[in-house]
């Protein structure tokens, strides 16, 4: 009996507290998203459950690098991880949440790509500083052989 009221008193602590009770989803009930900080990621304090224009929904406090929010409306969403000083470390996969079910915050998808530097279609910056140094270096060397030249070389001179 009193074994039983202690796990009632823990398990009630935890729904209050936010802090995830296991490891698979099953016990955060429906319309709950979880997760847990990804392995190396070290100093997180909170996870922020955002929407998809980026708006923070819910703040959660990481407890042993695990996090959970319960009764979530459906729809898209994704989750930013942070530090205590607010700074953001990383963000999850998007997620979508359907009605009644409990899905995990997975943080391995692929970043995304930086933007493509254009290529072909012109001289770059290099190589027109380097014709304008062949040319003033030419220009120097024939005003340079001019000069010792005795001999005109246009009879207007």
């Amino acid at each position: 009996m009193v074994k039983k009221a202690i796990s009632l008193f823990v398990a009630a602590g935890l729904a209050f507290a936010g802090v995830p009770a296991g490891a698979q989803g099953q016990e955060y009930g429906p319309n709950s998203v979880w997760g847990a900080v990804p392995q190396g990621v070290e100093g997180i304090a909170n996870a922020v459950l955002l929407d998809p224009s980026g708006k923070a929904i819910s703040l959660m406090p990481v407890a042993d690098g695990k996090f959970a929010f319960r009764d979530v409306a459906p729809g898209q969403y994704t989750v930013a991880l942070y530090t205590a000083s607010g700074q953001e470390v990383t963000r999850a996969c998007p997620l979508a949440l359907a009605s009644g079910s409990v899905i995990e915050a997975i943080f391995t998808c692929a970043p995304v790509p930086a933007a493509a530097v254009p290529t072909g279609g012109g001289i770059s910056t290099t190589a027109w500083i380097l014709m304008g140094a062949a040319a003033v270096g030419i220009t120097t060397a024939i005003v340079i052989a001019s000069q010792d030249d005795e001999g005109s070389a246009s009879p207007f001179r």
